[in-house]
């Protein structure tokens, strides 16, 4: 007699948070073991510039294709992946619950909820300093994450460490 057994559906976590939040830090520390796509990691393939507005549309596309083509093929392999953007706005997650969902995955969202003076502390820090601009624009179009856009459930972090 064979198993019925069955794994469970693939989990596709989507990181919410503003520039400088910990997102990153967060997905390599409690997120390791799954497969990381990376915006930050997209840009710097196409350019040295942390943030290049003219590139977006490709580097969104690039993640598109490569969730796409991930998804895919998780039926065959078991693996949760994880998208490392600032998905700030419920239109920009659509896209990744459309795609989970037909693919038979479970969207999840993990929201990296940072304050902005903390964000910005952190960007300092960085080697590659992204636009203060760019992070108060994304804090102020932010929209946190609920079950009601089609997550399955919704992961709060709350980060007021430096």
């Amino acid at each position: 007699m064979q198993s019925q057994w069955r794994r469970p559906p693939v989990k596709l976590y989507v990181l919410v948070g503003i520039p400088g939040s910990g997102k990153t830090t967060y997905a390599r520390k409690y997120l390791a073991d799954k497969w990381r796509v990376s915006m930050d990691d997209l840009r710097f393939m196409l350019s040295v510039e942390p943030y290049a507005e003219p590139l977006q549309p490709v580097v969104v596309e690039l993640e598109h294709t490569i969730l796409e083509r991930l998804l895919a093929g998780v039926n065959s392999r078991f693996n949760d992946i994880v998208v490392d953007a600032t998905s700030v706005t419920r239109e920009r997650r659509r896209r990744y619950i459309e795609l989970a969902r037909k693919y038979g995955a479970r969207p999840v969202a993990v929201f990296i909820q940072t304050p902005l003076e903390v964000a910005l502390a952190r960007n300092r820090q960085r080697a590659n300093v992204i636009p203060e601009s760019v992070i108060y624009r994304m804090h102020q179009i932010l929209e946190p994450p609920s079950r009601d856009e089609g997550f399955e459930y919704v992961i709060t972090v709350v980060d007021f460490s430096v």
